[in-house]
């Protein structure tokens, strides 16, 4: 079929040419103008709202998972590569506790991905000067644009859910928005859950949201730690 539900983005896509040019894969207004037109010339349908109900069901059936499918399409070569790559990148300690860190965030990451909503309450904490390239490591881990954010400034936001849908690496910039928290345990409760409850605004109920991403940070100094008396074992800092 040419419409899918994109269990990522939470949207329909459009995954198929449908007879006019178009920019991005989301089903948006203007499709649905072009599809409501052809469906009326061709098969004299005109009920947008029952149109708009099939739509949803044959993309329901049709779903997919564009992160799923891009790692589950990866064949290794049998270069070891994550003991190296944050010295390769940002020159960081090619030691054990570097190298474990971030094998811990990936398979964090890769975990989020292929069961959402499982339990990882761990971010990776890149510390060094301006410059020193952190942003833009998290950038390349998340391989495209889209599965990218760096847009996440308070833990307490109403729309947070928005802020994370889509997106598969979130990079808290410079701990801005646990520097905004007005409390540890707000730190400590929102990296530990495992779900967003959130009504978007043509549903009628609200629903689950499990959690398809995984956070890192980034600071120019190593004081971004919270205080915390029992502890900061959610936060992983790495010198770069």
């Amino acid at each position: 079929g040419a419409i899918a539900y994109n269990i990522l983005t939470d949207r329909k896509d459009i995954i198929k040419p449908i007879g006019f040019h178009r920019e991005s894969t989301a089903l948006n207004d203007t499709d649905m103008k072009y599809l409501l037109l052809y469906l009326e010339e061709t098969y004299g349908l005109t009920n947008e709202k029952k149109i708009d109900n099939a739509i949803g069901i044959v993309a329901n059936e049709n779903k997919y998972h564009p992160i799923r499918d891009y790692l589950s399409a990866l064949v290794w070569d049998g270069t070891e590569r994550i003991r190296f790559c944050l010295r390769h990148f940002l020159g960081a300690d090619a030691d054990d506790y570097t190298y474990e860190a971030l094998k811990l965030f990936l398979l964090g990451a890769i975990s989020r991905a292929f069961q959402p909503g499982c339990k990882f309450e761990i971010m990776l904490c890149l510390v060094g000067g301006q410059g020193a390239g952190k942003s833009t490591f998290f950038r390349l881990l998340a391989v495209r644009d889209e599965w990218f954010s760096d847009d996440l400034r308070k833990l307490d936001d109403d729309n947070v859910y928005r802020k994370l849908q889509g997106h598969w690496i979130i990079e808290m910039s410079e701990m801005m928005a646990t520097a905004n928290a007005k409390s540890i345990e707000e730190i400590k409760s929102f990296l530990s859950r495992q779900k967003e409850v959130y009504k978007i605004p043509y549903e009628t109920h609200p629903a689950d949201r499990p959690r398809q991403c995984v956070f890192g940070g980034t600071s120019n100094a190593l004081d971004f730690l919270p205080l915390d008396r029992s502890g900061n074992r959610r936060f992983i800092p790495v010198m770069v």
